[in-house]
């Protein structure tokens, strides 16, 4: 059996975390990251670039991942800031150029910010993808990930039969530079086009931080005791809005649309503070963007530079919760 190991670093404000997985055979080994963001990728290896490590979205992505790296018998290492941070992002991403993995899969924070390095990264021969989000009008080879203004149009159609057509809505977003975030709030709005009375009356950032989507939330609650509903675009803004409902006691009565079904989002809707969750496919995005690399790197991949894979999206409501949750992960 080829050797596989799985390492996962994060890059933190002050000091050293060094997150190291298991391999097929038995022994460990991991990467380290630092406060500035540089990075001991391994050699030989396959490496994931996350947006952060802070989002629970990224557990279930860096899990298929891990399956697909076991599977195959590759190293593979999912690399990135703890937080929302594009400039330490990037130094993670030029750090691994000088390692020369075998191929790369970023998600980026700005997608202005990554495209010299994608250029470098290819003028070395390392085959690089954009995965979960778009880097337009670079040297991506292509895209693996939800097609994000549709999956906005979806949280939209959700948000509409959640509260009857009509009402107030604010919206939490992680970020407006991040593409696939800004592209989600472009579909929710075409939806909600069609809905003339639905009115938006609030569109505030988080930095993909639950607490300060929370913070957000109560403060919008404040300014509009009316609010019919909510809709968090990234993965921590819907755990934080619920926070707020909660808190509030308005659970309920002010519907909560919004991304990913993690453990925060689950809990949420169980306990009656959350109406609809939007599943992207974090876990099988993970694995079908390693298994691309991988048929990359030894010359099997067959479609030409540029190509889109839109991996889809799910409603998930209370009513069909546990039966997506058996269904194992997606």
């Amino acid at each position: 059996m080829k050797r596989m190991r799985i390492t996962v670093a994060a890059t933190l404000a002050a000091a050293a975390l060094v997150l190291a997985g298991c391999s097929s055979t038995g022994s460990d080994s991991g990467s380290t990251a630092d406060g500035g963001g540089s990075t001991a990728a391994s050699e030989g290896s396959y490496v994931f670039l996350p947006k952060s490590l802070n989002n629970p979205y990224w557990v279930d992505a860096r899990k298929g991942m891990e399956a697909e790296a076991e599977k195959q018998g590759v190293t593979a290492e999912f690399l990135g800031p703890d937080s929302d941070d594009a400039a330490k992002q990037v130094a993670i991403f030029e750090s691994i150029l000088a390692k020369n993995p075998l191929g790369i899969a970023v998600s980026p924070n700005d997608p202005a910010s990554v495209k010299d390095v994608i250029s470098r990264a290819r003028a070395q021969g390392i085959p690089v993808i954009a995965w979960d989000g778009p880097v337009p009008d670079s040297e991506v080879q292509g895209y693996i990930g939800t097609d994000n203004v549709a999956a906005g149009e979806t949280a939209g159609k959700a948000l509409a039969d959640a509260i009857g057509g009509k009402g107030t809505v604010a919206v939490v977003i992680g970020s407006l530079s991040a593409t696939n975030l800004k592209q989600r709030l472009d579909g929710l709005t075409k939806a909600l086009d069609g809905y003339p009375d639905i009115e938006i009356v609030a569109t505030e950032e988080s930095g993909e931080s639950m607490a300060d989507a929370q913070t957000i939330a109560e403060t919008i609650l404040q300014a509009h005791p009316d609010l019919t509903a909510f809709v968090g675009i990234g993965g921590s803004d819907l755990p934080g809005i619920a926070g707020a409902l909660k808190s509030s006691n308005t659970c309920g009565t002010v519907k909560a649309v919004g991304f990913d079904v993690v453990d925060q989002g689950i809990e949420a809707m169980r306990g009656g503070c959350v109406d609809a969750l939007i599943s992207q496919k974090p876990f099988g995005m993970t694995a079908q963007a390693l298994d691309t690399l991988i048929k990359m790197h030894d010359g099997s991949w067959d479609q030409a530079d540029g190509f889109v894979i839109d991996t889809g999206v799910v409603v998930v409501t209370p009513d069909t919760l546990e039966s997506f949750l058996a269904e194992g992960p997606h």
